[in-house]
């Protein structure tokens, strides 16, 4: 099957999944607004099936997002971006999961960090990958720091975004597997929590906006991951043409 059909297969696939999801997870939301009527034990259960079905709805939304990627039909809509409210956004959308398992989430950026050239969707995506990874990797107690600077050396002319967690770290060996897709690393429940797909995409993406992904880990230590993006310039404004000499006729 050449990639322009597993493309358009895979379109139509999760065009027809997404129909029946919406359709359950209206239920859902429908059941939980007589949560008041339900036991505990059914509260709990309402609230597990919830979290299942955005799972699959980001599961349904990752294999798309290959699909296009593997057709080379997936492309960027850069335009200029306030970094520090891409960092902002996608922490505020994450924070109540990490408050609710007692972890601290931070952004800090850099005053007068530049504007970068990006798809504002897709770099959210990115982010908010990153964080919902720190989350569910850092135990409670724990602190997650997003940052946003100015690239420095060999990253002139960047904008460098990084996550930082206080999670069990990444292993060497498994530090260049982790992009690969559909791989997996960690240990226990938290290794099948996952599709296997998230960081292979963020880098994907990164890469189609012109910047970099990597990590830089060490076991019982945490684990930071770190992308660029180019820094928007402005197009350089056209001289005003002088008026023509002569007579008009």
């Amino acid at each position: 099957m050449d990639a322009n059909l597993e493309s358009k297969t895979a379109a139509y696939l999760t065009h027809e999944l997404r129909a029946p999801l919406t359709a359950i997870r209206c239920a859902l939301e429908l059941l939980g607004d007589e949560a008041g009527a339900l036991s505990q034990g059914t509260r709990d259960n309402l609230a597990i099936a919830v979290r299942n079905a955005d799972r699959l709805r980001l599961l349904i939304d990752d294999i798309l997002d290959l699909s296009k990627i593997q057709a080379g039909r997936m492309h960027a809509l850069l335009m200029p971006c306030d970094a520090a409210e891409l960092a902002r956004e996608a922490a505020d959308g994450l924070r109540p999961w990490a408050q609710k398992k007692g972890l601290s989430l931070a952004v800090e950026c850099e005053e007068g960090c530049p504007v970068v050239s990006a798809d504002r969707r897709r770099t959210v995506q990115v982010l908010m990958n990153l964080i919902s990874n720190a989350i569910k990797f850092t135990p409670a107690g724990g602190s997650i720091a997003v940052r946003v600077e100015t690239g420095r050396r060999d990253d002139a002319g960047y904008v460098a975004f990084s996550v930082t967690d206080t999670g069990p770290g990444i292993a060497p060996e498994d530090q260049g597997r982790i992009f690969r897709y559909f791989a997996q690393v960690g240990e226990g429940h938290k290794k099948g929590e996952g599709t296997g797909l998230g960081l292979a995409l963020a880098r994907s993406l990164v890469e189609l906006q012109g910047g970099t992904l990597g990590v830089d880990s060490e076991p019982g230590k945490g684990s930071m991951f770190r992308f660029t993006l180019p820094m928007h310039i402005p197009a350089p404004e056209k001289e005003p043409t002088a008026p023509a000499s002569g007579y008009l006729y």
